[in-house]
């Protein structure tokens, strides 16, 4: 079988590595960005080229494997190789999220297909698994860590009790954050991979736009050990769940949102420390399963597009074997609950002056907008005379929560809301 690879990066690198002596597969072509950039392996025995679009006129290539990233010229090469009948095998989260339903469904018109383990939670095998291994299941929560450097972050802001900004140094040092850590730490990254499980595990397309991303960058090493007292811990999470069923059985409405919450300590997702991936899935039939190991990094990821290579090489004497690999997510986009009528517990953190009466006036404000509140704790008093409260709430509607907010935020004894955090239930 004779391949095109389109990016030589972290993930590219790994795939030639993984690749090579294997005589079963010949490496046509590659394209990267510079030509004289130096290289890790050696490269004197493949074609080199800044031109995508030459994997495409090449008619001896059969799959191309697209491991460079981003929308473009990603999106362009993947149509055009479609078109010509060839195969895909991609690692780019953006791409399957963003455009995924119409690539697939031009690759049905095409008889190729379009493989993307690699997209999402890089070594774990959960792609296979939603499409494949959990099919005779209705899928009723998808909740996951799914970016690693997040909970790098949090991990070591929890173990060393460390502010965000020095985890997040640490982090970039370790080669686990870039230089502009944005997509990580703002949710970005985890919104196109909770995008994808979301429309495999519901069997419709959801549009990454629509979700609710929060990051990780207000969140403090005094909320982390404060957490920690009421039995929680801090993770960034990807969640996906249904609220509203159609008549057919499928999903009329669903939750989807991305942001740090807190996680009962003896929830499995909990104790996935450093750079860890999980998944937590509840189906139907099967009840709870957990898929956990290194989401990201040169190997596991690129152990996920060989092994697609793999199963297309087997897969390929099978007459219309198309069809088995044809990712069934079809129809309208998913309408996505939005933030404000979700239902959850919270965990505030609040600075307001230390005088009498604050406490009442804080169950008041929550009072007047049925927010039941769990527990209320001060948290000692600065010099400066103010004092942390950390209010906890039963299970409550987010408008409800953000319009008791809004009042106390207009009480002159409030001086700053620290922070506002869902709690998984």
């Amino acid at each position: 079988m004779k391949i095109g690879i389109m990016g030589l990066g972290t993930v590219g690198t790994g795939v030639v590595q993984l690749l090579e002596g294997d005589q079963r597969f010949e490496i046509r072509r590659i394209v990267v960005r510079d030509l004289h950039r130096p290289r890790e392996i050696d490269l004197s025995g493949y074609e080199l080229t800044t031109d995508p679009l030459s994997l495409v006129s090449d008619p001896e290539i059969e799959v191309i494997i697209e491991v460079a990233g981003g929308l473009s010229p990603a999106r362009e090469l993947v149509t055009a190789a479609i078109r010509a009948g060839k195969h895909i095998i991609t690692a780019n989260k953006a791409l399957i999220a963003t455009h995924g339903p119409e690539l697939f469904q031009l690759a049905a018109e095409h008889g190729v297909v379009i493989l993307f383990e690699a997209a999402v939670a890089g070594g774990i095998p959960l792609i296979s698994t939603l499409q494949h291994g959990l099919l005779a299941n209705r899928i009723t929560r998808v909740a996951g860590i799914v970016n690693g450097t997040t909970n790098y972050i949090l991990s070591r802001m929890e173990r060393e009790q460390i502010p965000f900004a020095t985890a997040l140094a640490a982090a970039q040092a370790a080669g686990y954050a870039e230089s502009d850590p944005t997509d990580d730490i703002e949710g970005n990254d985890v919104s196109y991979k909770i995008a994808i499980l979301a429309s495999l595990a519901f069997h419709a397309p959801v549009e990454v736009r629509q979700i609710y991303r929060q990051g990780i960058s207000g969140i403090t090493d005094l909320d982390i050990k404060l957490a920690a007292e009421f039995g929680y811990r801090i993770k960034m999470i990807g969640l996906a769940q249904p609220v509203k069923r159609a008549a057919g059985g499928g999903p009329e409405q669903v939750d989807v949102r991305v942001h740090p919450m807190l996680l009962p300590a003896s929830h499995p997702l909990a104790g996935v420390d450093g750079v860890n991936n999980a998944i937590f899935i509840n189906g139907s039939a099967v009840g709870e399963i957990m898929l956990f190991g290194p989401g990201a990094g040169r190997m596991p990821t690129a152990s996920a597009v060989v092994g697609d290579l793999f199963n297309l090489t087997s897969a390929l004497e099978i007459p219309d074997f198309s069809r088995y690999f044809r990712t069934r997510i079809e129809g309208p986009a998913c309408s996505i609950l939005p933030i404000e009528e979700t239902e959850n517990a919270y965990y505030i953190r609040l600075q307001t002056r230390d005088i009498p009466g604050v406490i009442g006036r804080l169950g008041t404000a929550f009072g007047d907008h049925e927010v039941s509140l769990h527990s209320i704790t001060q948290k000692g008093v600065a010099a400066d005379g103010s004092a942390t409260i950390i209010l906890v709430t039963h299970r409550v509607r987010e408008q409800q929560v953000q319009a008791a907010l809004e009042k106390i935020r207009s009480q002159e004894t409030t001086q700053q809301i620290g922070v506002v955090l869902r709690v998984l239930v």
